[in-house]
């Protein structure tokens, strides 16, 4: 091959720069589902927000005329809740001398803060479901950690569409979304389009609240969302990367005092970063800076009647 002045190719590969490398990273990782964006934000300026919910209202009687109408004294409170905030945090070296020869060194702090708010985003996102304090104190309690026997049901098997009714019915008085896996969401669509059960209830639309164009699936007029951080459990609705079985969250998002789902927050989170993001410019001992992503949180439920979890559920085909 005629190169014109050089030898060959090896020769003039010499002289020029045949490789470009891109500024950044490529996004690999994609997730869907993120519940943080859906969630209302109540602010409080201390440690916790304690609550009571309603237990046993009063009731009346009826009289006849001249008939002594006695004094009452029934009315009851739930114990006492409380929603506590916890801390999460990460932070990262921002090396010196990196800093120092780096062609653009603002691509290279752009670069870290990025993937520390992604990778703090990601944490919190797997917390809402999950998050236990039983297990870690340092961390709020989740979804499945927020209902109890009264606010679930063990599926045990295929999902069944009788028992997502029931579950939109014990959400008053309507829940917003229903939070379900990718995996159960494609049998959902299965069953509309391929097996062709009870079709009428199952609606897929081309122009849905995300955008016009984008696939929305329905259930009784609640939009499901599917969630990548929704992943595989055991029975009990824990998460199990060896485990079988899916759960499925129905949910009404409100401010505490509305009885709906939200996230509480405190000090400067929830801004428009969400993080408190500090700069340090030299750290000890070491000849780097810093950037630390701080974030004071927890999720908080106000009414029981706000919150539906299905677990147990097998990846399989969708059941009447």
């Amino acid at each position: 091959m005629i190169v014109g002045h050089w030898k060959d190719l090896t020769e003039l590969s010499k002289l020029v720069q045949d490789k470009l490398l891109l500024a950044g990273v490529i996004e690999e990782i994609v997730e869907e589902g993120q519940l943080l964006p859906k969630l209302p934000v109540f602010s409080i300026d201390t440690k916790s927000i304690i609550y009571y919910r309603e237990k046993t209202l009063p009731s009346a009687n009826f009289y006849g005329i001249g008939e002594q109408i006695p004094w009452s004294a029934d009315v009851e409170y739930s114990d006492q809740v409380e929603c506590t905030l916890k801390r999460i945090a990460r932070q990262d070296a921002l090396d010196n001398f990196v800093m120092k020869t780096y062609r653009n060194p603002n691509d290279y702090r752009a670069m870290v803060l990025s993937q520390l708010r992604k990778g703090c985003m990601r944490t919190i996102e797997n917390k809402l479901i999950y998050g236990d304090s039983s297990v870690d104190i340092k961390e709020f309690n989740g979804l499945r950690v927020l209902t109890d026997a009264n606010m679930s049901t063990d599926q045990n098997g295929a999902l069944s569409l009788a028992n997502l009714r029931l579950a939109i019915d014990k959400v008053k008085p309507k829940p917003d979304f229903i939070l379900m896996p990718f995996e159960l969401q494609r049998r959902m669509d299965a069953a509309t389009w391929e097996a062709g059960i009870n079709a009428g209830a199952i609606i897929r639309v081309a122009a849905g609240p995300q955008g016009l164009g984008e696939r929305v699936t329905w259930f009784e007029n609640v939009p499901i969302v599917p969630s990548d951080y929704l992943v595989k459990e055991n029975a009990d609705g824990k998460e199990d990367t060896a485990g079988t079985r899916y759960s499925v969250y129905l949910m009404r998002l409100g401010q505490i005092q509305q009885g709906g789902v939200s996230l509480a927050v405190g000090g400067e989170t929830g801004g428009p970063d969400f993080f408190h993001i500090v700069e340090l410019d030299e750290l000890e001992d070491y000849d780097a800076g810093g950037i630390r992503l701080v974030a004071y949180c927890a999720l908080a439920l106000g009414s029981t009647k706000s919150l539906y979890h299905i677990h147990n559920i097998a990846d399989a085909a969708i059941v009447a």
